[in-house]
């Protein structure tokens, strides 16, 4: 009797009873598995490509420019505006000429409203001419060598009255009358001299300076009258 071991592999395959082989039914089955596994595959392949062509063709059906550009694109990290909502446009730069429409004219200066001067009043001349028989009655008179502005004191007072309908005048007198003379019989000088007149009588000319209207514009009852033309006792 051989008591020797048996070889590794005999032992294996003795031990190892679902190690066997395939029966011929078997076969088939293995056989269809891997086709089914290997159209798996091209089946996922071919979707991979269609994919890629698709991206590929969706990145280049915007329209280029001359330089090849394309225009529409959507820059990396923007995204693609929704389709039917309308993209704002940047506000455009005004023009010059709407620049010129928009600016308002500068705000014109009124002119400066010019006081109507009032019309000088007349007094008459300043050195009336008189003849014998022309009485005037004065009513005030203004010395000249006192620092006075006489002549426009007495030109205000005749205008004043003349204001109120009396007819007064203002004159220079300067000894050229010599009827004018003051109680020393000298003629007088270096005065204006604010009066009534002429008239034909000293008494014409006394009731015209004594009428209340007269008195009321300037009082003075005094109302001394002269004959410029003639001296006195002449």
């Amino acid at each position: 009797m051989d008591h020797r071991r048996p070889p590794a592999r005999a032992a294996r395959r003795q031990h190892n009873p679902s190690r066997h082989r395939e029966t011929p039914a078997e076969q088939p089955r293995k056989a269809q598995r891997s086709h089914s596994a290997i159209g798996a595959s091209i089946v996922a392949a071919a979707a991979m490509l269609a994919v890629f062509a698709f991206i590929l063709t969706r990145g280049s059906t915007g329209p280029t420019t001359d330089d090849g550009l394309r225009t529409g694109a959507v820059p990396n990290g923007a995204a693609a505006p929704a389709d039917g909502v309308a993209t704002p446009s940047p506000d455009p730069e005004p023009s010059a000429g709407t620049a010129k429409a928009d600016r308002k004219p500068p705000p014109s200066t009124p002119a400066p409203k010019t006081r109507a001067s009032t019309p000088a009043v007349n007094t008459g001349p300043t050195s009336p001419a008189f003849k014998r028989g022309q009485w005037i009655a004065v009513l005030d008179k203004y010395p000249t060598d006192v620092g006075l502005e006489a002549d426009k004191l007495a030109k205000g007072t005749a205008a004043t009255l003349i204001a109120a309908g009396v007819p007064a005048k203002a004159m220079l007198v300067n000894g050229q009358y010599p009827g004018l003379a003051d109680s020393s019989m000298e003629p007088i000088t270096d005065s204006w001299v604010v009066y009534l007149g002429p008239g034909a009588s000293s008494e014409q000319v006394l009731d015209l300076c004594s009428a209340p209207k007269t008195q009321k514009a300037y009082s003075n009852p005094a109302c001394p009258t002269y004959e410029p033309a003639a001296a006195p006792g002449s």
